[in-house]
């Protein structure tokens, strides 16, 4: 018996009505079924139709803005118990945040896992603070039941290590297991003499998290394995000062790198990470780009025909393949440490620890609004106390 096969208009249509975990599934079947699913078109379908949610969160605004330019987003990072700095995004929505301002502990920071469609957050044990953080990044390695790993890198009191007559830039590696609930200390990171990982977030591909460096190198850690290691770019991406910018992106599952140049933008892309075999995908025009923006700089890819571009006090959405532009006006000005991470989520519970406490935060409001009377009332107890010994001994 013969199966009729479906057309892409049918898969298009039935795809477009499911769910974010079944759409990353259906990406390892066929080449078919992920270049759909990571065309523009069907993503604003999708969007629409199962009501996820789909933008980007800005670092110094604390603010998430909606990929429509139409609605108003109505995610924050408000139903926390404090003001929080992003440190880590995940692909299904989740991510890591760490406390701003904590008068009370001082320099000891607080960290969450949270996911913001849900109002889910769950407080995770601190690593090694004393430590100063360099990067971190987080990756999920399974939903059903949840499992992620947090990988965090940070700078030893001695930075420099001499190892067979060469000298290494030092980075402490401890990685945190939500099946644990603890921090791992793994061996040291020898990287390169005088030579970082570029402050970007990190680049989940394949269940790994990928950073630039400053020699224009790939840092790769292995979430399952818990290894690292270092690999060159093809020529001409690990020459200097080639392009104007550069950089690391997540293209359709690949591991990618968008490389402008005056005119243009490069598109390289992965595809193989054994061999580490790239190849140059295409060349993009920006000229569409350039008339709205003098200085424009490449952050994410949206879908696999839209590019997310910052400028001056705005965020640009570029269709290189139809050309339009869309701008969306921010009320800051980007520069280079300008943290931006995409975000997709669904409103699927992820079964965090913390999942719609909200007597807790109540709880944590009041305790700190009546802290000062608790603390009159017991200084008054131990004064009463103190006299009545006092008077009894006379």
């Amino acid at each position: 018996m013969e199966f009729p096969t479906l057309s892409l208009d049918m898969l298009f249509e039935i795809f477009s009505r499911t769910s974010l975990q079944t759409i990353g599934r259906c990406r390892l079947v066929s080449k078919d079924l992920n270049s759909i699913t990571y065309d523009s078109n069907f993503m604003q379908a999708f969007h629409q139709r199962t009501k996820t949610i789909s933008g980007f969160f800005i670092q110094s605004m604390s603010q998430f803005v909606s990929n429509s330019l139409t609605d108003d987003s109505t995610v924050s990072l408000k139903f926390l118990p404090a003001p929080v700095k992003i440190e880590a995004a995940t692909k299904q929505g989740i991510l890591l945040c760490v406390n701003k301002d904590n008068p009370r502990r001082y320099r000891i920071p607080e960290y969450y896992v949270c996911k913001p469609s849900t109002k889910e957050w769950h407080q995770i044990p601190n690593p090694k603070t004393r430590f100063f953080t360099q990067r971190i990044g987080m990756v999920v390695l399974r939903l059903e039941p949840l499992c992620y790993k947090i990988v965090r890198f940070s700078s030893p009191k001695s930075k420099w290590t001499n190892y067979k007559s060469k000298l290494y830039n030092t980075l402490h590696c401890e990685v945190y297991s939500s099946e644990t609930c603890a921090w791992k200390r793994l061996g040291n990171v020898l990287l390169p003499w005088i030579e970082y990982l570029r402050w970007e977030p990190a680049v989940s591909s394949c269940g790994a998290l990928h950073w630039l460096m400053t020699n224009h190198e790939i840092f790769t850690f292995f979430a399952d394995t818990e290894s690292w290691e270092i690999f060159d770019l093809p020529f001409p991406l690990c020459k200097e000062h080639y392009f104007k910018h550069m950089k690391l992106v997540d293209y359709s599952g690949h591991l990618a790198m968008l490389c402008m140049e005056d005119s243009s933008m490069q598109l390289w892309v992965m595809e193989d990470s054994e061999t580490k075999k790239w190849s140059k995908r295409q060349n993009i025009s920006i000229k569409a780009i350039q008339e709205v923006e003098r200085y424009p700089r490449p952050v994410s890819f949206e879908s696999s025909d839209i590019i997310l571009i910052e400028g001056f006090c705005r965020l640009i959405l570029y269709n290189f393949k139809s050309c339009s532009v869309n701008v969306r006006k921010i009320g800051i000005n980007f520069d280079q440490s300008t943290e931006i991470f995409p975000f997709q989520s669904d409103s699927e519970p992820m079964h965090l620890k913390n999942y719609w406490k909200k007597e807790q935060l109540s709880t944590t409001k009041i305790g700190r609004r009546n802290s000062y009377p608790k603390f009159f009332g017991c200084l008054a107890c131990f004064s009463a106390i103190v006299y009545i010994i006092f008077v009894c001994n006379r």
